[in-house]
């Protein structure tokens, strides 16, 4: 009985058992980084990643009261189901708002001008982002704001850019 658990027996056993375990791990998730996009959309043109895009298109309805406000009509696309997280953060510390996934959210001064909204997304069909800008007292406006937008877990994958709304010339 004690030659069958000498020392070569013993490491046999401990290298079967290696091979076994290690051939049963599953391997690690290989994720195609083109499996997994974003883009912003608005008017049907794709807003190009890292870009500025300014709107001076106004709300009507506001307009028939007086009053400004803007709204640029931004939409998120993506190719896959899934968690998207879209951050909002004023550039030069005006109040914009971002009204999607169900809820509204504003920049506010206590927040550092920034906010975000989550919530899941459809592959492939347009999901409104309604930001907006609304001003008070006396224009020109302008408001900046750098918008980006990833799925929940892949970060180092954001889009993002700079949305100008202006009535300025």
């Amino acid at each position: 009985m004690k030659k069958l658990f000498n020392t070569p027996f013993a490491m046999l056993i401990c290298m079967a058992m290696a091979v076994v375990f290690t051939a049963c791990e599953p391997e690690p998730e290989k994720i195609d980084e083109n499996e997994k996009a974003l883009a912003f959309i608005c008017e049907g043109e794709t807003i190009a990643e890292g870009s500025t895009y300014t709107s001076t298109k106004l709300d009507e309805n506001y307009v028939a009261l007086g009053m400004t406000r803007f709204v640029p009509g931004i939409d998120l696309v993506g190719n896959t189901n899934g968690k998207v997280i879209v951050t909002v953060k004023s550039l030069n510390q005006t109040m914009v708002e971002i009204c999607a996934f169900g809820g509204c959210q504003m920049t506010l001064p206590y927040l550092n001008y920034v906010t975000d909204a989550s919530g899941e997304i459809t592959a492939n069909t347009a999901l409104p982002l309604d930001i907006h800008y609304t001003p008070t007292g006396e224009g020109p406006f302008r408001a900046e704001a750098l918008i980006t937008a990833c799925y929940e877990g892949d970060e180092k994958n954001a889009i993002s850019f700079t949305l100008v709304m202006t009535n300025a010339e």
